[in-house]
């Protein structure tokens, strides 16, 4: 389910990104019929499917080695941020002849690249 901040849909400015209703006299906070619902342990999801992207694990990638133990079928990867462009690109090159998901591949690789040309 998705929460919208109150008021949304009417505000362009205010954006759709919850934020918790703190007003004294605020009709989602309180529960009010025909408004929001507010996030609760009611909305929970399993706990098979908690945490994941798309169905598969994250896992932190912070070397090459951490790409071995990785399986295409369960597990997505993570750069680390902290990784740089070089090295970077050589994982996600490691990734695609494993078949491995890379989540972040992002920017940096890209510029190195148009760099290296």
């Amino acid at each position: 389910m998705e929460f919208k901040k109150r008021d949304s849909s009417k505000l362009k400015r205010l954006g759709f990104s919850w934020r918790k209703p703190r007003g004294k006299k605020n009709r989602t906070r309180l529960g009010h019929k025909g408004h929001a619902p507010i996030p609760s342990k009611g909305f929970k999801g399993s706990s098979s499917g908690r945490f994941k992207i798309s169905g598969l694990q994250p896992v932190l990638v912070r070397s090459m080695m951490d790409i071995a133990g990785l399986d295409k079928d369960k597990n997505i990867a993570i750069i680390a941020g902290s990784i740089g462009a070089l090295k970077r690109k050589k994982i996600l090159d490691e990734c695609k002849t494993k078949g491995i998901k890379v989540l972040n591949y992002g920017k940096r690789t890209e510029d190195t690249e148009k760099i290296s040309k």
